[in-house]
């Protein structure tokens, strides 16, 4: 009887040492996987706080600030130059080539020309000794005294220049260069009747009376290339009205300002912030020729 007692508790002093081991198995066992647990969470927690990576679609989803980029320096003036801070560039309602009329973009294209020295000369003499006019209603050269000389010097430019410049600065072939047209209320342009491949334009009286021009006060403030290689550039500013029609000598302003061409509301005084931008759009097929497509008035 003692002897299997003694059988009994050691059977006893097993199981409590085979409990003993699990408890400390299984509080080992959750003591890792806490750990583990808790390092994870803690990871995760310091990641979230770091800040992300730039992601790299994000990253290409707007146009290219250009602004300062040396290496587009030389296109982007170029591009500008186009414009020649022609006052009709600066309209709210903006300005499209589709609705650009014939006149319109010829005179454009003729003081594109003029500038770029594309012309070259003619004279033509007077009508007779004396006369203040040659054929066409040129008029006669003058000396600084008012002498009249008996001739007429006229600048002839090449038809095919004007549909050539046509197509380089509004990607448009449409253009009619069989008409007379006036660049200016001084200035008439007619087809040389010598050779009718050239235009000839000479001084004209100015039966308007008008005199003085919308002078253009924008700058580029920014520039901006997208994926498609469309490059856009912002301009700021304001224009200055020194039209003989609008400037009253005996007035006590001395500037007469706009904030756009189409505006009838002028200022005497102007603060940067109320000036207007405006953003001219040029497109490219090839990322080598690009064409003027149209401004806009940001608003």
């Amino acid at each position: 009887m003692g002897s299997k007692k003694i059988d009994n508790e050691d059977e006893i002093v097993v199981k409590k040492h085979s409990h003993t081991l699990r408890n400390i198995f299984i509080v080992i066992l959750f003591l890792v996987i806490g750990t583990g647990v808790g390092i994870y969470g803690t990871k995760m927690y310091l990641e979230s706080r770091e800040e992300p990576e730039p992601d790299v679609q994000e990253k290409n989803s707007g146009p290219d600030d250009i602004t300062n980029d040396k290496q587009t320096k030389e296109l982007v003036d170029s591009l500008y130059a186009m414009l020649n801070n022609d006052p009709m560039f600066y309209t709210t309602i903006g300005v499209s080539v589709s609705t650009m009329d014939n006149t319109t973009k010829l005179t454009f294209i003729y003081d594109n020309l003029i500038l770029n020295k594309k012309n070259t000369s003619k004279e033509i003499e007077s009508l007779w000794y004396g006369s203040d006019k040659c054929n066409y209603d040129f008029l006669v050269d003058t000396l600084e005294d008012g002498t009249y000389l008996e001739k007429c010097t006229l600048q002839r430019l090449e038809r095919n220049l004007f549909t050539e410049t046509n197509k380089k600065i509004f990607n448009d072939e449409l253009l009619d260069t069989s008409v007379e047209f006036k660049p200016n209320n001084t200035t008439k342009c007619i087809i040389d009747s010598e050779d009718n491949n050239y235009y000839m334009c000479g001084k004209i009286l100015n039966e308007s009376g008008i005199t003085g021009a919308l002078e253009s006060k924008f700058t580029i403030n920014k520039v901006t290339r997208d994926e498609d290689g469309t490059i856009v550039i912002y301009e700021k500013g304001y224009l200055k009205d020194n039209r003989s029609t609008v400037v009253n000598e005996n007035s006590q302003y001395d500037n007469y300002y706009l904030h756009s061409s189409d505006s009838n509301q002028y200022y005497f005084e102007l603060r940067n912030a109320d000036n207007l931008t405006f953003k001219h759009i040029f497109k490219t097929a090839d990322r080598l020729n690009y064409y003027y497509a149209g401004t806009e008035l940001v608003k």
